[in-house]
């Protein structure tokens, strides 16, 4: 029963990185296709049942004879492998999608946009009619592909069934240790603890982009209000596009994080046509080769962007390249999504807003305030997403899903969604749940950099050395022990919530 582990471990590099490759590629905008059904070809065991139980059995001994670096790289191994399960089952739909989207083209008054640019002009459309629209236009070509994208969602079902559980969620909670159970009631109580705060701040974005808008209940605002909200474009000229690269790549100097890690992130910047819009990570060879895929806009959102995934390129950059390749190549995706958040939240620094982007007192404050309401509208989100995944991967994908996605986000954001995005706005592999985590971890490391370095540690060199010395260590911990070793507590996601409640009634 070795054997199928033992080669997974031998390929697993090679794996990662064509996979890697594929999607940098396609969201560089270099290929139109994402031909991953052929990579599961040639990397069966990778998603096989038999190394699934393969590696169960190994994790089995490993605890029994208590070592614990084994068990660690066989839980990893094991959720990968069940994870590539998954995506293996999906492939053949998910480079349908991918084609689908490409191809595909929305008719608006008089011409046709491609799927890609209709959502993402979505929040950027200052006109809210024309906004509508183009909400209305995604809305209703996902609608007419449920079929498709509820097939690539039934791969999580069929899953479970594979692999012997009794249902996706508690296959996932068994392979990841995350207390699904738990994490959902505290998303339930962050949205209770939050809803007052960002009631308030929301009644004030949503008549900056339209003095008439009112929230649900009683009001009419949609989900593409908020959207365009959360953009704040009053605040537009102190984010001028030629600024932020510069202001991040000076900001990365003053901490001893070059840019480039010497020269293990490459920045792909270049104008492309089919280039996402969103900056990415690639990480083709940990720690040796890691693709930042950016293009340059303005905006508070994209300097936003542009600080979480640059967290990401460092923490995957000084991964320590003498750590087994389970460690450096796997992790729980939490702590990596915790790192790429806590460079994100320096926008809640009026410190590192005035130094880095030169902005009046004043102006940083409003400013840290916003990416605070930013920051607590995506984490009420993807509380409300959370049961309505477990739901979705419990239940499968019918049409009654689409009403309680729909209930879900309206109460979370008071703004009305259009139930079409109920298959297209998950995360695979309840990856809400990383996100969940990784908040709170977050919040926790931050409080320890303050707490060690004060509150301007982002310019603090000895900051990142400690920084780095968790890099280093790479998929070794998972998020609950890290909280747990740098503040003495355990996670607490509606503790999260409280410090962006903080800033906001500040």
């Amino acid at each position: 029963m070795d054997r199928p582990v033992h080669s997974v471990r031998a390929r697993l590099d090679d794996f990662l990185a064509e996979l890697s490759t594929l999607q940098y590629r396609h969201g560089a905008g270099l290929s139109a296709d994402l031909p991953v059904e052929a990579l599961h070809a040639s990397f069966p065991e990778f998603s096989s049942p038999d190394t699934f139980a393969a590696a169960t059995e190994a994790l089995e001994k490993a605890r029994a004879k208590n070592d614990t670096l084994a068990v660690r790289r066989l839980q990893l191994l094991r959720e990968r492998v069940a994870g590539q399960v998954e995506e293996a089952l999906a492939a053949r739909d998910i480079e349908a999608i991918a084609k689908l989207e490409a191809q595909a083209r929305l008719p608006l008054d008089d011409q046709a946009l491609t799927f890609g640019d209709a959502l993402v002009q979505i929040p950027h459309e200052t006109h809210r009619g024309r906004r509508a629209l183009l909400e209305r236009a995604v809305g209703n070509f996902l609608w007419s592909e449920r079929g498709r994208y509820g097939t690539r969602r039934e791969a999580a079902l069929r899953t479970a069934e594979r692999l012997g559980a009794k249902d996706y969620p508690r296959l996932y909670q068994d392979i990841s240790g995350m207390a699904l159970d738990k994490l959902t009631e505290a998303a339930e109580e962050t949205l209770r603890r939050t809803e007052d705060a960002y009631r308030d701040v929301l009644g004030y974005v949503l008549r900056k982009v339209e003095p008439t808008l009112r929230a649900l209940p009683g009001g009419e605002a949609r989900r593409h209000d908020l959207q365009a909200a959360l953009q704040a474009p009053w605040m537009d000229v102190f984010f001028r596009r030629e600024d932020l690269m510069p202001a991040v790549t000076r900001w990365l100097n003053d901490w001893n994080l070059p840019p480039s890690a010497n020269g293990r992130i490459r920045v792909d910047d270049e104008p492309r046509p089919g280039k996402a819009r969103r900056p990415f990570v690639a990480a083709v060879r940990v720690p040796d080769e890691i693709r930042l895929v950016v293009h340059l806009e303005g905006g508070m959102d994209a300097l936003s962007g542009l600080l979480h995934e640059y967290g990401h390129a460092q923490h995957l950059a000084h991964v320590s390249d003498t750590a087994p390749m389970e460690l450096r190549r796997l992790g729980d995706a939490s702590v990596t999504e915790a790192y790429a958040a806590l460079t994100e939240r320096l926008l809640l620094s009026t410190g590192w807003l005035k130094r880095y982007l030169h902005l009046p007192s004043a102006t940083a404050g409003d400013v840290a305030r916003l990416a605070a309401f930013q920051a607590l509208a995506v984490l009420r989100r993807h509380c409300a997403k959370l049961p309505y995944e477990l739901s979705l991967f419990t239940r499968g994908p019918s049409e009654e899903r689409a009403e309680e996605y729909a209930s879900g986000q309206r109460r979370a954001l008071a703004v009305e969604p259009h139930p079409g995005f109920f298959l297209f706005d998950v995360d695979a592999q309840l990856y809400s749940a990383r996100y969940l985590r990784a908040w709170a971890l977050e919040a926790r490391l931050t409080a320890r950099l303050m707490e060690r370095f004060n509150e301007d540690f982002w310019r603090n060199p000895s900051a990142s050395g400690w920084l780095k010395g968790l890099f280093a260590r790479g998929g070794t911990d998972d998020a609950e022990a890290l909280s747990t070793e740098v503040s003495g507590s355990g996670l607490s996601l509606p503790e999260a919530g409280a410090r962006l409640v903080a800033i906001l009634n500040g």
